[in-house]
């Protein structure tokens, strides 16, 4: 067959996004299916919601002081005049479905697990797109430390599972009441209003929008002045208190070890009382591969009644980045390559592929008419373990050749022993 080898015009993907190719694509299928099959032995259910949602989802449920609403979102308007935005974050999303078909009103607490695309407008680095895939779990309608204990410990199983074992970073930024988090910002902003000459530009919005991100700052001026800052910690009402030392004497008891991390806040406005990070080595800098915490005010703010709520959120591309090249050579999904020697035998491949396929083989064969020697370096490249082998001789037989592609032994077999023989 001859190549068009004239040049394909340049269109790449557009910036900060990604196609994802063999045999990194099979790699990501796999942990994608390994984290709902993780998450359903705890009794998360599977959950989809729609790839763009009304804006106002977000703007209530995440923050409008957030920097992902603020300056992150893709945001459009539709023909019917409605603001719509792709979705940047899945627990809104979720949350809002849980009030919609009242789920709530059964069994508590709701659980439920997701995998799937968000989107973000921002800075495109190794690992982070702008379009990203998350797979995560929210359990909803609980506010016993019990449940904060096992959403960590799902977390922590799937990673370790998953090739990509994860340190453990763990806090608790209170709730909003004069006597804890609400009180505690007051002192906070005290802190930053009298050194705010020293503060970098970008933070000085973050002291009367959302003080607490002045801790997540990478500017370096911010961060010497964020070293000396009082604590959340320090400052925790009695109930947080009591809450969080429940949660780490849980984790304690399940054998999971944690660093306790007075600074850690997370990026969306919706969280209270525990907060956590997951991070892995060979990451650099940037080396979490997610997070989470609890929302016990989520529901509120989309109009629901209160309802309590901790889940967590994990980057597929991190988890693979973290997890290395150690898969990268490892066999696809074929099973089986039927090679073909003559017309006749071209003819009945195909019915011999339908057949194994029909019977759950995986089984691939050539459809550009190579030679068999170019069949059998096909066969090769498409990880397949058996070479199943038809020529004029073995239709007159009503057997094949059987090739073991990894030691290159072979053997006749009769057609009607062959699914058992490559199920092995």
């Amino acid at each position: 067959m001859e190549r068009d080898n004239r040049s394909t015009p340049e269109l790449p993907a557009p910036r900060g996004t990604n196609d994802l190719l063999p045999p990194e694509s099979w790699r990501w299928q796999e942990v994608a299916r390994l984290a709902l099959d993780t998450f359903a032995a705890a009794g998360y259910a599977p959950v989809d919601t729609p790839m763009f949602e009304h804006t106002e989802v977000f703007e209530r449920g995440v923050g409008s002081t957030s920097e992902v609403v603020g300056k992150q979102m893709y945001t459009f308007t539709d023909r019917g005049g409605r603001s719509l935005t792709l979705r940047p974050e899945l627990t809104a999303p979720v949350m809002r479905a849980v009030l919609g078909h009242n789920l709530h009103r059964g069994r508590l607490p709701v659980k439920l697990a997701y995998a799937g695309p968000l989107f973000r407008q921002e800075r495109p680095q190794k690992g982070r797109y702008r379009q990203f895939s998350q797979v995560g779990i929210e359990a909803i309608g609980s506010s016993d430390h019990l449940v904060d204990a096992e959403v960590i410990e799902v977390g922590m199983r799937f990673l370790e599972r998953a090739g990509a074992p994860a340190r453990l970073l763990l806090n608790s930024i209170g709730h909003l009441d004069p006597s804890c988090r609400t009180g505690y910002l007051k002192l906070l902003v005290e802190y930053l209003d009298e050194r705010a000459a020293l503060l970098a530009p970008v933070d000085i919005e973050r002291v009367d929008t959302n003080p607490l991100r002045t801790f997540d700052s990478k500017e370096p001026n911010t961060i010497d002045v964020m070293r000396d800052a009082p604590l959340i910690t320090d400052h925790l009402c009695n109930d947080c208190r009591r809450h969080f030392d429940a949660v780490r004497s849980s984790l304690e008891d399940l054998g999971i070890a944690y660093v306790l991390q007075p600074r850690l806040v997370r990026g969306l406005d919706y969280y209270t009382r525990t907060a956590f990070e997951f991070v892995a080595g060979g990451l650099g800098s940037q080396n979490a591969v997610g997070g989470g915490g609890r929302y016990d005010g989520l529901a509120e703010s989309l109009g629901g009644e209160p309802l309590p709520g901790i889940g967590f959120a994990l980057g597929l591309d991190r988890i693979l980045l973290a997890a290395g090249d150690e898969d990268d050579g490892r066999r696809g999904s074929v099973t089986a390559y039927v090679v073909t020697v003559g017309e006749a035998a071209r003819r009945a491949g195909l019915a011999l592929a339908t057949r194994l396929r029909a019977a759950g083989v995986a089984t691939d064969l050539d459809l550009i008419g190579r030679s068999m020697k170019g069949q059998m370096k096909d066969a090769g490249r498409s990880g397949a373990k058996w070479a199943v082998i038809l020529g004029d001789d073995e239709l007159a037989s009503n057997r094949v050749t059987l090739r073991d592609m990894e030691s290159g032994e072979q053997s006749a077999v009769a057609v009607e022993e062959l699914e058992e023989r490559v199920r092995r």
